[in-house]
């Protein structure tokens, strides 16, 4: 029996191009405000007992600037990088004749599709329910092939949301991807 779940496939403007702009303006901007956050830190009510980091920092402005920036933007990359690396996932197909799961993605740098194939026996799956004060309820699920994360869908800010069928598929996944 074949079950199949899917969204129209994702589209984006984004390129090299507007990638690289995004990111230099955000190491500007975290270079400049990092400029005016490392005084705050020394002067918060410590005149008595100064912060050796804190003194540190304020020592070295422009290493720490850069330090800072550096090191947001470095963890920006890599998200991006990770995320393109694995694409955005617009179909899943559950084969249980074969007993192979199969997510296909599109590469949102590039617009290439790619088919990935899992044994049901080294699937797992991590349904997570998160709640915050900026993005509100969320349900994030995560594909695990050998207990390492494959694929990351948040199912609530994609178009994973408006699938008719997404509660049987949650269901699907609760009770064991196989039956």
């Amino acid at each position: 029996m074949n079950d199949s779940y899917k969204i129209e496939k994702p589209a984006s403007d984004l390129n090299f191009l507007t990638i690289g702009i995004k990111y230099i303006v955000l190491f500007i901007v975290l270079f400049l405000g990092s400029w005016i956050a490392i005084p705050l830190f020394v002067s918060k009510g410590r005149t008595t007992r100064v912060n050796t980091t804190a003194e540190l920092l304020f020592e070295n402005p422009l290493w720490s600037s850069l330090l800072i920036s550096i090191g947001v933007i470095t963890w920006f990359i890599y998200r991006t990088i990770k995320k393109y690396k694995f694409g955005e996932v617009f179909k899943i197909d559950f084969n249980d004749s074969d007993k192979k799961l199969e997510v296909k993605t599109v590469n949102l740098a590039n617009n290439q599709e790619k088919d990935n194939y899992y044994d049901y026996k080294n699937l797992s799956f991590d349904l997570q329910n998160i709640e915050d004060s900026l993005f509100g309820k969320q349900r994030i699920l995560k594909i695990k092939n050998y207990d390492q994360t494959v694929h990351e869908i948040n199912i609530d800010r994609t178009a994973w949301c408006r699938n008719e069928r997404i509660e049987k598929l949650i269901e699907k996944i609760k009770t064991g991807h196989n039956n």
